[in-house]
């Protein structure tokens, strides 16, 4: 329950407004009721009397309620059914001892204390038979009609107490006068009254009743505080039961602490903040007030501490009270003794129970953090130290870090837990590792680090002793204590009995890393580190006999396309790289608790669990292929791979994991016979869940007509004043029915991968020359247009057929078609390369190099290779005019070009000062977004500065 909220209504409210929701609808009811009422608080926690809850939650369960059962009398219903479903027992019991209706509607407005601090009753006027009674809020509370009709139940209610039937309660017409104002009318029934003997005994066995009520709940609260062994929780009971045997609102216990640390303080119905200022005055014997009732938790032994009942103000105490509170007090206190008297005993028989499981529990730790944690617990019984921790030893950083700790709360553990022990920080460490021998620290000598640490966890003294194998040193364990202990008895005891496990602890670690190491190597992949075929078809059984009834299980069948050629192209060791990446990758695009697998060569599969919606797998099966579609770097080349992806899905239980892993193969099978780089699904949806493979769509795409090109205008700037168009590069786009328009990046990579790029540029030749043909040549001479081919396609055999078929069939003079050649080490390692260059210049078509100056090559080049033109990268002109160096080379390479008789174009002009620089320095020819964008059509009018379209 939130501690922060308000207690002003009694949970014994919320119990009967819970068990009558549930009478009608079952636990599914209540669990509806809380849902809609969005309070924080669990059932448990509801139906507990002795907590209380906000005003607000209050009026939220009643609204919820209302709606749930369906009818507008739900709240009457519940108040009238209070008696029969539990009220609060310490209420029954002073209503009854009223001895009549009419003098228990006269107690009332003390008995709404325990129930309430929202409102108050006041009896009006009433008689033997009725009574005109009135609830008002309190200031600063909402009204509320279900409240009125709660309270109209209860008032109906009362005499059942003496065997009469339910009062007759409307509400007063004067309650319309004053909203924030219940009034009723409540009539009684008058009992047969018997002779006055038998009157006297009914009354007598009434309370005799009510009286055996209270004492039960006494009995029952004596039972539950020596049910435990743990101090704690006895004191929590001792605060929670003392509301079942008086009728306080808030109770404060202050007992001694048996360790001598200080007092330990538990309340019920107080703020933090109020209960540590009560204790505090508590403490010095100073006056809690009149409505305090205080008693002594003693027994005959010792007085363990006091228990004090806070009344609400002006309700005082009665001598009833003091006394079941007093009894109370003497049975909490004889719980506290009998936990005093056992503690020792338990002490000594939970060491020697500790020291005969010890060894067990570490022999059967599965890794070093579970033999760490072992060794952590059994030190505080063993030793009889307040807390405990195990460090491990880093020999490469040179520091301790603790990897488990005990007996500490959750800010120690976690300080402890996330301080590195340096051994340049800390002299201790040092002295540890020169003797590696037991050692005393305490706070008064310790470092400055060490001695920080002990003051944050409480201890004043802590032994350090060694975990070695051999001469290893493979961490240290610790023993804190809360006092100083240097050459006591307890220190003496404390060395003697952690030698011993230090012993059997370093064993036990030594043993766990052997076993986790052999573990890990058979159940999983040496090369990626991913689960194995073994632990992956073991996790997926896992995972389908843990399946609900309507959850899902998917396996997704992950296989490289292509990667042969990797191994042959690349050598095994890129290949190997290769495959690292990969998984890395695969594990980055899936969630934490899913598992990835490498079944064996480059097949890997991924498990889903707990999928609520089938289209999930799809999804990430989507996701992986997109993920590593994108470019890998191996031994500082860009690879790219593509992968095909099977997927099946098993929802239910009673799955197989070896037949829902054979579904996802045949599967990714089914998605490679479909063109590869695509998922594929098992089953009923697999025809309409294929995506079409990009691969498969490109290699139609200049059939079907989604190839396009694109023209941007090279310009001759070498004019004083105007800009000539010479000329235009030919740039290919795919309209791509489903993806609209693609540029080169998006394709290219994959027409490469999948041998098509020959195809592509064949295309674009013959394009490129159709439309020169019907460009209207401008004055200056005719049109240029440049077509790119990828070196694939410089030496295949059919390029210098097809350049001759477009300069005849379009009627072409060979100077206008310009072929670009990225500069690249293939250029040189391409068998005839430079024959075919040599063969296409004695045809006439010019050659230029592109992208001059960013890859493999060096200015050499220009002399070994048959071209006729370079174009310099684009990052070498959006330096300028800033960056000297940039300007340098473009100085540079625009020399030896003149030299050469080579001509030079700059591409990326993008600015109007890159531009002015260019025409300084003498370059005529420049291509860029300032003087003109790629479009379907070439403008060949001048070009403005800035206005390229």
């Amino acid at each position: 329950m939130v501690t922060n909220e308000p207690r002003e209504t009694s949970c014994a409210t919320t119990k009967l407004l819970l068990t009558y929701v549930r009478a009608r609808g079952g636990d599914a009811a209540v669990a509806d009721v809380i849902e809609r009422s969005g309070v924080e608080h669990t059932v448990a926690e509801l139906e507990d009397t002795s907590r209380w809850v906000s005003h607000a939650s209050r009026l939220r369960l009643f609204e919820a309620a209302t709606a749930v059962v369906g009818h507008d009398r739900v709240m009457v219903e519940v108040g009238a059914a209070a008696l029969r479903n539990g009220l609060r027992s310490v209420v029954v019991p002073m209503l009854r001892a009223a001895g009549s209706p009419r003098e228990a509607y006269r107690r009332l407005p003390t008995t709404m204390q325990h129930l309430t601090t929202t409102s108050t009753l006041r009896v009006l006027v009433s008689s033997d038979n009725d009574a005109s009674i009135a609830v008002l809020r309190a200031e600063g509370f909402e009204h509320s009609r279900h409240d009125c009709e709660y309270a109209q139940g209860l008032l109906s209610a009362v005499p059942a107490l003496w065997g009469l039937p339910p009062a007759v309660v409307t509400h007063s017409p004067s309650s319309v006068e004053d909203p924030e104002e219940c009034r009723f009318d409540v009539r009684w029934g008058s009992p047969a009254r018997p002779s006055g003997v038998r009157r006297r005994r009914r009354e007598l066995e009434a309370d005799l009743a009510a009286l055996r009520v209270q004492m039960h709940e006494l009995q029952v609260a004596a039972s539950d505080l020596v049910a435990s062994q743990d101090v704690r929780t006895v004191l929590d009971r001792i605060v929670d039961h003392a509301a079942t045997v008086t009728d306080a609102p808030a109770y404060l216990l202050v007992v001694d602490d048996a360790a001598g640390i200080g007092p330990l303080v538990r309340s019920s119905g107080l703020t933090s903040e109020r209960e540590a200022l009560l204790a505090r005055r508590l403490a010095v014997d100073e006056s809690l007030g009149a409505d305090a009732l205080i008693v002594d938790v003693a027994s005959s032994r010792r007085v363990h501490g006091r228990l004090v009942a806070l009344y609400a103000p002006g309700a005082g105490e009665n001598s009833q009270s003091r006394e079941l509170l007093e009894a109370y007090a003497h049975h909490a206190a004889a719980a506290l003794d009998l936990l005093t008297a056992l503690e020792d005993s338990r002490r000594e028989e939970r060491r020697a129970a500790d020291l005969l499981t010890l060894a067990h529990d570490l022999a059967t730790a599965r890794d070093d953090v579970a033999v760490a944690q072992v060794l952590a617990d059994a030190l505080p019984q063993i030793v009889g130290c307040r807390a405990s921790t195990v460090m491990q030893w880093d020999a490469a950083l040179g520091s301790f870090r603790v990897i488990a700790a005990a007996g500490l709360g959750p800010v120690e553990s976690d300080l402890v837990l996330s301080t590195v022990f340096r051994a340049d920080q800390i002299p201790e460490i040092v002295g540890m590792l020169t003797h590696h021998g037991p050692m005393l620290v305490d706070v008064r000598t310790a470092s400055p680090v060490l001695q920080q640490v002990l003051r944050t966890t409480g201890s004043q003294s802590v032994v350090v002793v060694p975990l070695l194998a051999g001469d290893e040193l493979m961490g240290v364990a610790t023993a804190g204590f809360s006092g100083l202990i240097d050459g006591t008895v307890e220190h003496r005891e404390a060395l003697a009995r952690i030698a011993g496990m230090s012993d059997q602890g370093a064993t036990a670690l030594q043993n766990a890393r052997l076993l986790a190491t052999v573990r890990h190597q058979s159940q999983h992949d040496a090369l990626t580190g991913l689960p194995n075929r073994l632990l992956f078809v073991r996790l997926l059984d896992e995972a389908l006999r843990a399946a609900g009834t309507g959850s899902g299980t998917a396996v997704l069948f992950c296989d490289l396309d292509r990667f042969k050629h990797i191994n042959d192209g690349l050598g095994h060791a890129a290949g190997d790289e290769l495959l690292r990446q990969v998984s890395a990758r695969l594990r980055g695009e899936v969630r934490p608790g899913d598992a990835v697998g490498r079944l064996g060569g480059d097949e890997f599969a991924v498990l889903l669990a707990e999928i609520d919606d089938e289209r999930q797998p799809f999804a990430v099966a989507t996701r992986l292929v997109d993920a590593l579609d994108e470019p890998f770097r191996i031994e500082g080349r860009e690879v790219r791979i593509t992968a095909s992806v099977g997927v099946a899905i098993h929802t239910g239980t009673n799955g197989r994991g070896d037949k829902l892993l054979a579904a996802s193969d045949s599967a990714m099978y089914i998605a490679k016979q479909s063109g590869r780089n695509q998922v594929a699904i098992a089953g009923e949806s697999l025809a309409r869940r294929i995506v079409p493979s990009l691969e498969a769509e490109l290699s139609k795409a200049a059939g079907a007509g989604e190839l396009r090109l694109h023209f941007q205008p090279v310009v001759d700037v070498s004019g004083t004043d105007e800009l000539t168009v010479v000329g235009a590069e030919a740039l290919l786009r795919w309209h791509h029915p489903r993806l609209g328009l693609l540029a080169p990046g998006a394709f290219l990579p994959l027409a490469e991968e999948a041998g098509l790029v020959t195809d592509l540029d064949l295309w674009a030749l013959d394009a490129a020359c159709k439309q020169l043909a019907v460009w209207p040549p401008p004055s200056a001479g005719p049109l240029h247009v440049a077509v790119n081919l990828a070196s694939a396609s410089l030496v295949d055999a059919r390029l210098v057929p097809a350049v001759r078929t477009a300069l005849t069939t379009y009627g072409l003079q060979p100077s206008q078609l310009h072929l670009e050649l990225v500069e690249s080490r293939s250029l040189i390692d391409l068998p005839g390369v430079i024959d075919r260059m040599d063969e296409l210049r004695q045809l006439g078509v010019r050659i230029s190099l592109d992208d001059f100056g960013t890859g493999y090559s060096t200015l050499a080049w220009l002399q070994a290779l048959p071209v006729d033109q370079i174009k310099i990268d684009r990052s070498f002109i959006m330096q300028l005019p800033k960056h000297g160096a940039s300007l340098a080379v473009v100085r540079g390479v625009l020399a030896l070009a003149r030299e050469l008789g080579i001509e030079v174009i700059a591409e990326g002009v993008e600015e109007p000062d890159q531009l002015a620089m260019l025409r300084e320095i003498g370059c005529e020819l420049v291509q860029g977004f300032l003087l003109g964008r790629p479009a379907p059509e070439l403008d060949q009018s001048q070009p403005v500065v800035g206005g390229g379209s």
